[in-house]
């Protein structure tokens, strides 16, 4: 009987132990692994909160009484297993508590006894394995691995260019790439072309050094030039594999930044409005790819470099058998009878939110007899002037975890067009759009850390609460200090302090911690403003830079009609854009404030015929101007008719010679006032004669009456970079030179606008 009650007593003991012992000031942590050799223990400010069952830590222990050894040794004993990870044993009974750990503050919960301490650090991180794979890059910083591994056209890499950066294997990536382009005389002259196309790719990384891929597209075309007008090509399909690796993977070498790969492609070409099997066309595309990530250098120069070379195979040519293609027809059926070399570079910055790229492109082709290719007009056109080039540039934004913005904008280079090779649009507009998901995910698991802390009762001197700023603040121009500026404390009731004489150094008073605007003004500078945050005890470091007060020149503008002050509107196009109004009957000339600079004035008033002139006035000058404008005539002989400025009044000149008469001079001056009021920016002045004469002479008189009516026009204030002047003598006759009628209408000028 005495056996029984002393092992209740001994159990009962035991329990209220155990139940004591499970208080702790931190969370409960899971066991931590044993440390490795050379591994401190982790200390109070690196334990997690995870689920139990909790880790004892040294600090969590009740101190055994001073006259305790066997005490001692028990907490000397779970001291050891606490930092080894090993079970805490128990003992018989618990050691008294001492004054202090019956005085620290408990929760309520006893499933977090600590819950109601105050917490010293809190950190979430992801559990490795779940990162996102694709993230927003939306307040990211510079150094930080803002690169986005989406799919382009087709494939993982830029737009058109192919990447050996292949990105986490198991990730699925969708994309739509949409184009379109509308030109005028293209692929050869006097023909629009309206060309749209859709890719539809998907791409996955198979293993870590291999990526499936396969793209479906579908393109119109539509050319006054072609039959039928409208073409469409639907099934285009791309399928490839590319593999690559990554030679050196040392995180301190540069070498970490290559990565090589291999491309091999597999292209088929469905037939004009037809997506069956039976007719299509095929071509490979092997490709040698090279990246290089210039972050393994220094995390402060984000560039990433591409570089693809391979050739293209294909029978495009057999789409078409019964038929010969003209060029606007090769174009829209994207048509190629020989063989190509491929190369391309590209270069990306992966920056915070937007990574903008530029790409070059260009396709060789080999196997051409002799180096040349048959031109839409038939003459002879050499295979390096017509190989398709283009240089692209756009954006990749990844603002939304997962979805990558591209858009896009490609030039074409080509400076000819050849037949047996598909014409180089002179522009391309392009808009992509790739979403990335990992369908073996199981979604991102956030990992919360807290560390708690016992409160010591005892007061810890204030920390001061305000803080300095100290700057400079110098020239934006010449990056020389300023001496003597007023930096002003915005707000905050204290008098603005100076910059001093030499190095334009400040130091402000002290002001409370948090935001401050500060305001610098100083005569012959313009006012700037800042805003910075103030650290308590410590000073802000801020470098202001001030913009000098640009003195501006001064043009002093009249304008007479019938030698008296009209009501005109008068233009300025230059280092600035400005206009100003001149009133009738106000002799006084209008001043207007415009910075130093080369400007084309253009005045324009009702019932007058428009005037131009190009000046160039120096900092601070000023300049008069004065415009005597010429009545417009009751009927115009000058008017827009189509691609040019139709003349209803032949140019008349002394017989055989390149002598303007005086009576054309009205008619010329109309032709600068088409020009002036339609803004056209370049024309061609073309002489022609009758076939009287010798040849030779009618073509160097042709080109002198062309040359002398461009001179005119240069005279009335037209540029003359905006005129081309060209004679053809009687090789373009408008009538027989039977009659002397005939004669009389192939004796002309034409003026034909080049450029709107």
């Amino acid at each position: 009987m005495k056996g029984l009650i002393l092992l209740s007593a001994l159990l009962s003991a035991g329990l209220t132990y155990a139940q004591n012992d499970e208080w702790t000031t931190f969370p409960a942590t899971p066991p931590p692994p044993p440390p490795d050799a050379g591994t401190p223990a982790r200390k109070l400010s690196d334990a997690p909160v995870a689920p139990p069952p909790p880790v004892r830590r040294a600090e969590d222990l009740p101190s055994p009484p001073a006259n305790d050894p066997k005490a001692k040794s028990r907490v000397e004993e779970r001291l050891k297993a606490a930092e080894t990870g090993k079970p805490i044993p128990k003992t018989a009974a618990p050691p008294p508590a001492s004054p202090a750990s019956a005085a620290a503050p408990t929760s309520g919960d006893p499933a977090d006894p600590g819950k109601d301490l105050p917490v010293v650090a809190k950190k979430e991180r992801l559990e490795p394995g779940t990162e996102p794979h694709s993230p927003s890059t939306w307040g990211k910083k510079l150094a930080d691995d803002n690169a986005r591994v989406n799919v382009g056209s087709v494939g993982v890499g830029v737009l058109h260019l192919q990447s050996a950066r292949l990105g986490p294997k198991g990730v699925l990536r969708f994309s739509v790439l949409g184009e379109y382009a509308s030109q005028g005389d293209f692929p050869v002259r006097n023909r629009q072309n309206i060309r749209s196309a859709a890719t539809f790719g998907v791409s996955m990384v198979l293993v870590s050094f291999l990526e499936a891929y396969l793209g479906y597209s579908a393109i119109a075309n539509t050319n006054n030039g072609t039959s039928p007008t409208l073409i469409q090509s639907l099934g285009d399909l791309t399928l490839g594999l590319k593999g690559a690796i990554q030679p050196s993977k040392n995180p301190n070498s540069a070498a970490r930044g290559f990565y090589l790969g291999l491309d091999l492609r597999l292209l088929t070409f469905s037939a004009v409005g037809n997506q069956s099997i039976d007719r299509f066309a095929v071509g490979f595309k092997p490709s040698l790819l090279v990246t290089y990530d210039f972050r393994a250098v220094t995390p402060k120069l984000p560039l990433i470099f591409h570089l693809n070379f391979g050739v293209t195979l294909d029978t495009t040519a057999g789409l078409v058998t019964n038929q010969t293609l003209n060029a606007s027809e090769e174009f829209a059926l994207g048509i190629y009878r020989f063989n190509r070399v491929d190369f391309g570079l590209a270069l990306e910055a992966p920056f915070p939110v937007v990574a903008p790229f530029l790409e070059y492109k260009l396709a060789g082709p080999f196997g051409v007899p002799n180096g040349e290719l048959t031109g839409p007009d038939g003459v002879k056109v050499g295979v390096t002037s017509a190989m398709p080039q283009r240089l692209g540039f756009g954006l990749k934004i990844t603002a939304i975890k997962d979805l990558t913005i591209m858009p896009a904008f490609d030039i074409g280079l080509a400076r000819s067009v050849g037949l047996g090779i598909a014409a180089t649009s002179p522009w391309n507009f392009l808009l992509n759009l790739s979403f990335n998901i990992d369908p073996f995910q199981r979604g991102e698991t956030k990992i919360v850390e807290t560390v708690r802390e016992r409160t010591l009762d005892k007061k810890v001197a204030e920390a001061p609460k305000t803080g300095k700023v100290e700057g400079t603040v110098v020239d934006a121009k010449t990056n020389q200090p300023i001496p003597g500026v007023l930096v002003a404390m915005v707000g905050m009731g204290l008098p603005p302090v100076a910059s001093e004489a030499e190095a334009g150094r400040f130091l402000t008073y002290d002001l409370p911690a948090g935001p401050v605007k500060l305001k610098a003004s100083r005569d012959g500078y313009k006012d700037i403003e800042q805003e910075l945050k103030i650290e308590t005890g410590k000073s802000a470091k801020v470098q202001l830079a001030l913009e000098p007060v640009e003195k501006l020149s001064v043009f002093a503008v009249t304008v007479n009609g019938n030698k008296k002050p009209i009501a005109a509107n008068v233009t300025f196009a230059g280092a600035e854009n400005k206009s100003a109004a001149t009133a009738k009957d106000v002799k006084d000339p209008v001043k207007v404030e415009m910075p130093a600079g080369a400007y084309t004035v253009s005045v324009i008033a009702e019932g007058f015929l428009a005037q131009e002139r190009d000046v160039q006035i120096s900092p601070t000058a000023e300049m008069a101007l004065n415009f005597d404008l010429t009545p417009a005539p009751k009927k115009m002989l000058a008017i827009i008719k189509d691609d040019k400025i139709e003349i209803s009044q032949q140019v008349h000149f002394l017989t055989g010679k390149a002598t303007i008469l005086a009576d054309s001079f009205n008619l010329l001056q109309q032709v600068v006032d088409v020009m002036v009021k339609n803004n056209i920016k370049r024309i061609k002045v073309e002489g022609h004669t009758d076939n009287r004469g010798d040849k030779g002479a009618n073509q160097k008189l042709s080109e002198d009456r062309a040359r002398s009516v461009a001179d005119y026009l240069v005279s009335q204030g037209i540029d003359r970079a905006r005129i081309e002047s060209a004679g053809y003598g009687d090789s373009k006759p408008v009538a027989p030179n039977l009659t002397a009628r005939g004669r009389e209408l192939n004796r002309r000028v034409e003026f034909l606008i080049t450029e709107k």
